[in-house]
């Protein structure tokens, strides 16, 4: 199935205070010692009106999963991309990638993820169809666009998605989720970019005969 990019609908204006109430005490505190009564409290509404707009924590959780992964990705579209120059594109889409997963609220949602999932299955879901489904979804539509311009050989672009997913990441995001030494800087993320995109290219270059 070929990859598509998600587009949501907009959110009112009601809305947007409820889903930014529940990032602050998501962020904060976590999924289960977080109620629906305290979304509302730190929204200023009532419990009714967040149920008018959202049908349960999970719901909220996966929005605001979705709108960290929005700022990153609000003023970029993989269909910008020229698939006939893949070096810049697959940097561009690297570096967005990183930026997105070594940001402060992404450590924070994942670290969320470890500590409940088991306690919370439904969690699990909720969070990969908000967050790395998009992202894979976006990556996929392009290497797509890029096999069929003649750039680059690929024939399972799905597998390949999350494949250049693990080269951009790398052992980066571990570090940051596990506290280990310093966040990398901008130099150490150009990097892991670079030569993620240059391995994902020798494996999928266009070869002659």
């Amino acid at each position: 199935m070929e990859g598509t990019e998600q587009v949501d609908a907009p959110v009112s204006g009601k809305a947007e205070s409820i889903l930014a109430a529940a990032t602050r005490t998501f962020l904060a505190d976590g999924f289960g010692a977080v109620s629906m009564d305290t979304i509302a409290r730190e929204a200023g509404v009532s419990k009714a009106t967040v149920y008018s707009h959202f049908t349960g924590k999970e719901e909220l959780f996966g929005a605001m999963v979705g709108r960290v992964c929005e700022r990153h990705f609000e003023t970029f579209s993989a269909r910008e991309l020229d698939p006939t120059d893949v070096r810049t594109s697959l940097t561009t889409l690297g570096r967005r990638f990183l930026d997105l997963v070594l940001s402060p609220d992404a450590i924070a949602v994942h670290r969320i993820i470890v500590a409940e999932v088991s306690r919370f299955p439904a969690l699990g879901e909720v969070f990969w169809r908000a967050g790395p489904e998009r992202t894979l979804g976006q990556i996929e539509a392009f290497l797509r666009r890029a096999v069929a311009a003649g750039s680059l050989e690929i024939a399972q672009p799905r597998i390949a998605a999350e494949q250049f997913v693990g080269l951009i990441r790398g052992e980066n995001h571990l570090r940051h989720l596990l506290r280990l030494g310093p966040e990398s800087d901008k130099s150490d993320i150009g990097d892991a970019v670079r030569v993620g995109v240059e391995t994902f290219i020798r494996a999928f270059r266009v070869r002659a005969g």
